[in-house]
């Protein structure tokens, strides 16, 4: 732009100085007798279109170097919307990256809960199959127990005074056994490995249906507790924060005692912090701590309460 001014403060200087020069040209055909009319007349053509073409040079001289300022312009213009792009490039990709980061975030965690899970579930399948084997034992030696009885009775209507009734058949009898109620333990862990397939694979809908449909068929299942907690954390999935405390709740008033307990209500905490119950969500840590001091999730909870 400096040398767009400079040239044209030249021409500006240069203007008067030909018109000076026309005028002096001018002034001179009135010496006529000095020159010949024809001549001078060429003279004065000759120099208007010196001063015509230097005018014009000019004129274009000075159309370019503006033409350049503009360009130079548009070329920075698209220089910095270039770099802008580039910039915002970069930062759509780190934030692809850390989506992705998330998501694998989530799936890890989702997959360390199943098999958390599942080494729970065997070990409470071994429990309950030594609760089993007890029972059957007992249940072998009630017999013997039983034939023992009429013996005794035996001895005692032998024993009895004179005059005295002997005992009534009916007093001899114990009281018949509860009826009990056989499961399937394949169809039962079949329905239960279902619910986690389900949630494994994100279906959480799905996944909560079943497992409400696995409490309803085994209702005495040592399983019910980790399927009422995998209901909460699938509801949690649903962005139903609500339904998932209900459930999570459910869990520890009916199984308080159960190994899901202490996640479930560190599950609580988090679903009342994502609803902006900050107050209830931190009494719900400081209940986890409290309760279960030496649990994984007491530690968490202490993490996020800032304690140690």
């Amino acid at each position: 732009m400096l040398a767009v001014r400079s040239m044209k403060s030249r021409v500006s200087v240069l203007k008067p100085v030909c018109a000076g020069v026309l005028a002096a040209l001018a002034l001179s055909t009135s010496y006529a007798g000095l020159f010949d009319d024809e001549e001078a007349r060429k003279q004065i053509l000759l120099l208007r279109n010196q001063i015509a073409e230097t005018q014009r040079s000019l004129d274009q001289r000075v159309g370019e170097l503006e033409a350049q300022a503009r360009n130079r312009s548009i070329i920075d213009l698209f220089n910095q919307v270039e770099t802008l792009k580039s910039e915002f490039a970069r930062l759509r990709g780190q934030i692809e990256l850390l989506q992705n980061e998330l998501e694998t975030t989530q799936k890890r965690q989702r997959d360390l809960y199943v098999d958390l899970d599942g080494r729970m579930r065997k070990m409470e399948a071994q429990l309950a199959e030594q609760d089993r084997a007890a029972a059957a034992a007992a249940a072998r030696a009630l017999p013997s127990a039983q034939s023992a009885a009429p013996t005794g009775a035996t001895q005692a209507t032998t024993n009895t005074p004179p005059g005295a009734a002997p005992p009534s058949a009916d007093s001899s009898r114990s009281a018949p056994p509860a009826p009990v109620v056989v499961v399937d333990p394949v169809a039962e862990q079949r329905a239960y490995d279902q619910g986690l397939d389900l949630f494994r694979g994100s279906r959480f809908g799905d996944a909560v249906a079943a497992f409400q449909g696995f409490v309803r068929t085994f209702p005495r299942s040592t399983l019910v507790p980790s399927a009422q907690y995998w209901i909460g954390n699938s509801l949690y999935a649903l962005k139903d924060y609500r339904g998932a405390i209900t459930a999570q709740r459910q869990l520890l008033s009916q199984h308080p005692d159960s190994a899901k307990a202490p996640d479930a209500l560190l599950n609580i905490a988090t679903a009342q912090s994502d609803l902006g119950e900050l107050q209830a969500a931190r009494a719900s840590l400081q209940e986890v701590v409290a309760k279960y001091p030496a649990s994984e999730a007491a530690v968490k909870a202490r993490q996020r309460l800032g304690i140690r």
